[in-house]
């Protein structure tokens, strides 16, 4: 499964610059499509069997892949949200409306996973029985494999244009597919008459919901109030930085992140030798080589030494 997704991203993203924010949104796009369309056939499958053979643990895991759909549509809304220019009251654009919708996802999980471990606890009160079937089980293992590949396609993305929000909808795929399992153990075990299974396991399913869309949620607001770049990330400007010539040391690197677009502040050292006229040639090479390496609006402070 893995070697099918890396082969797929490659193919969509051999040689393009995947920092630029129009490569961005073209990746945003595809995962969101993709996702959509396969959680939509995957909704109605588990649905369908999940009537069928009256099991909550299946319902449960159908409303999950729903879900699935309008997360993948809130990273789709928040993707094209991001693309828009700056305007007066944005002035660094719209790129953490990125983040809102990973926000609103983690959210929305969270509300799913705590209505249905409220129906799989009163199922288990009442003793509710199933009828699970062949057909019912080969679809949850077709759907295992599909959420497989959703997931190892959707993290490898996220990882190559770095979107915690496309990594978020990853997971979404990977607690789905856990999900699956569950009802796959639950409709077997139910098949051999064991059927609280279902309903225990239609909790446990509504538990991973829950974190996920915790973690989801979490990450999601840290960002949007400014969370510290890594370490890699400071490292990587403070070396472009000091690569421009007269450059003695870099200090006071502040990154304000807006998705794909950051605003970049530092401080610079220069031999305090050096005329007015070529520090601030060094001032603005600098601002020039971080801008075009990260895709940011660079602001340089020059510091005598």
């Amino acid at each position: 499964m893995k070697f099918l997704t890396d082969r797929l991203t490659y193919k969509l993203t051999a040689g393009r610059k995947l920092h630029d924010p129009a490569e961005r949104h073209r990746v945003g796009l595809i995962v969101s499509w993709v996702s959509i369309s396969g959680n939509l056939a995957l909704t109605l499958l588990k649905l369908v069997f999940g009537l069928i053979t009256n099991s909550i643990a299946l319902m449960a895991d159908a409303v999950h892949s729903a879900s699935d759909i309008i997360s993948s549509l809130v990273v789709l809304v928040g993707f094209t949200l991001a693309k828009k220019k700056p305007d007066r009251e944005h002035p660094h654009g719209h790129g953490r409306s990125e983040y809102l919708a990973g926000l609103i996802i983690g959210a929305m999980l969270t509300g799913a996973g705590v209505v249905f471990a409220y129906n799989a606890s009163t199922r288990f009160l009442e003793d509710v029985t199933i009828q699970p079937s062949i057909p019912a089980i080969t679809a949850v293992l077709a759907a295992i494999l599909i959420k497989e590949f959703l997931f190892y396609f959707s993290a490898r993305m996220g990882r190559l244009i770095n979107s915690d929000t496309i990594a978020g909808d990853a997971w979404h795929h990977r607690t789905d597919s856990m999900s699956s399992v569950m009802v796959l153990i639950a409709l077997v075990g139910s098949y051999l008459g064991l059927h609280y299974l279902d309903a225990i396991f239609g909790f446990t399913i509504a538990f991973f919901i829950i974190y996920a869309g915790y973690k989801i949620a979490r990450n999601s607001g840290s960002r949007l109030l400014g969370k510290a770049p890594g370490k890699e990330l400071q490292k990587g400007v403070i070396d472009c930085a000091k690569e421009v010539k007269g450059v003695v040391d870099v200090h006071n690197l502040e990154i304000h992140d807006y998705g794909s677009w950051k605003v970049i502040t530092m401080h610079i050292e220069v031999s305090g030798d050096l005329s007015l006229e070529s520090a601030h040639r060094i001032a603005h090479q600098v601002e020039d080589q971080v801008s075009d390496n990260y895709h940011c609006d660079t602001i340089v402070h020059l510091d005598p030494c």
